[in-house]
């Protein structure tokens, strides 16, 4: 039986948690029905890339984020690779969708892409746009990528960015106007202040109480440039997430505590910034912690996200604040310490109770090592994504069988 060809399209932006299923479909997608081809887009040299896909012949083709979508031109007419070729494109969504606004609004016009989503809200985003094709899958872990357990030399690691908010805002001022710019500011301390809403929700809340006349020409800013809106609103996204993380990091002043992402600000002397230029270095710096701090960004809106995951399977025991989706994933307090995002003493007493308590601290992260075994492994994902590809190819079958019935072999796949 000639195998099911997939080609595997990498823009050499993929981000670390995108390692974890990439390293996953390379090692668990190919078996006795499918054949998975690895491309690497030569951004030089783009049409180089196009002629190997075509000449492999793939009927499935498959990105991350958008990262490598090809678009090409037909009939004066700007169109994605799969259409252009006839595959079925899989496009698993890691990330925010709003980050990825132009590439996602001109796909509006392909019929032959699916969504692959980690955020249910992910799916709201694209199921209002009008794309019908949209599959929800739990982030996951490679555990093949998660180092030995190793001798805890590090107190706490903060998982996450550590940038002061007014950084952001500064760079606002070079491509938002003072108006867009001040509602942007205002959006984001509300997300700030209720972690559980989006900035979607936000905006629609806030915007009746600004006076009619910036009403009517924020109305107009969204209605004649969507995605110049998508992208404000991912932009409010990293706002908040920043004062968040900011918020937490300024008061934890004296606690011996390394940062495992970028750091943009004064921070306080006794904190370190790991020096992080790899996935390796980073899983590995995380799996070196006693506790891993984290806050839930306003981009992983109602997931899990895949860092609580790699620092839960890292028996780093796993510290988040607490919102009304997290029970879904782990148990509050027996597999992840939780606390409120915006109570300073709440977190400081719980920071520093599961230091001094090793049994405790110990036992909250061999229940979240197992969860992630048991419940989080991108091995379940990726049979998943087969299952969906074996669906689709036996519908494509069905399909080209009728037109062979029918008389009419022209028709595209859909």
């Amino acid at each position: 039986m000639e195998k099911i060809k997939v080609a595997l399209l990498l823009s050499g932006f993929e981000n670390f948690a995108d390692v974890h299923l990439l390293k996953s479909i390379e090692e668990y997608l190919p078996d006795e029905r499918f054949e998975l081809k690895v491309f690497k887009i030569d951004v030089q040299n783009v049409a180089k890339t196009v002629k190997e896909v075509e000449d492999y012949r793939p009927l499935f083709t498959v990105d991350f984020n958008t990262k490598g979508v090809i678009w090409g031109e037909r009939e004066n007419e700007k169109r994605a690779l799969q259409d252009l070729l006839g595959t079925l494109h899989f496009t698993i969504f890691t990330e925010d969708p709003h980050f990825h606004a132009e590439n996602v609004w001109n796909l509006r016009n392909s019929p032959n892409t699916v969504f692959l989503i980690t955020d249910l809200r992910y799916g709201q985003f694209l199921g209002a746009l009008g794309f019908p094709n949209i599959y929800y899958f739990t982030p996951c872990v490679n555990l093949r990528l998660v180092p030995p357990s190793a001798e805890k030399e590090v107190d706490v690691v903060f998982v996450g960015d550590a940038i002061d908010p007014a950084f952001i805002v500064e760079t606002w001022n070079r491509f938002m106007d003072p108006p867009i710019r001040d509602f942007a500011v205002e959006v984001g301390e509300f997300c700030f202040r209720n972690p559980e809403v989006s900035p979607p929700f936000a905006t629609d809340y806030l915007l009746p109480l600004m006076n009619p006349q910036f009403q009517e020409s924020f109305n107009k800013f969204r209605q004649e440039n969507p995605t110049k809106y998508f992208t404000w609103l991912a932009q409010i996204s990293v706002y908040a997430t920043a004062r968040r993380n900011w918020f937490i990091l300024g008061f934890l002043e004296g606690t011996e505590l390394t940062v495992v992402g970028k750091a943009e600000g004064n921070l306080p002397d006794s904190f370190k910034v790991a020096d992080i230029t790899s996935f390796e270095e980073r899983i590995g710096t995380i799996a070196k912690a006693k506790l891993g701090l984290m806050t839930f960004p306003a981009y992983v809106p109602s997931g899990i996200g895949f860092t609580p995951l790699e620092v839960a399977a890292c028996e780093t025991a796993p510290m988040i604040n607490f919102r009304s989706t997290l029970p879904s994933f782990f148990k509050p307090n027996e597999e992840v310490i939780v606390y409120n995002a915006l109570d300073r003493l709440d977190i400081e007493e719980k920071l520093l109770f599961y230091l001094e308590n090793e049994e405790d601290r110990k036992l909250i992260a061999q229940n979240a090592a197992k969860a992630v075994k048991e419940r989080f492994s991108c091995k379940d994902r990726v049979e998943f994504f087969k299952e969906l590809m074996k669906g689709a190819y036996e519908q494509i079958v069905q399909q080209k069988q009728a037109e062979e019935t029918s008389g009419d072999g022209d028709a595209p796949v859909s």
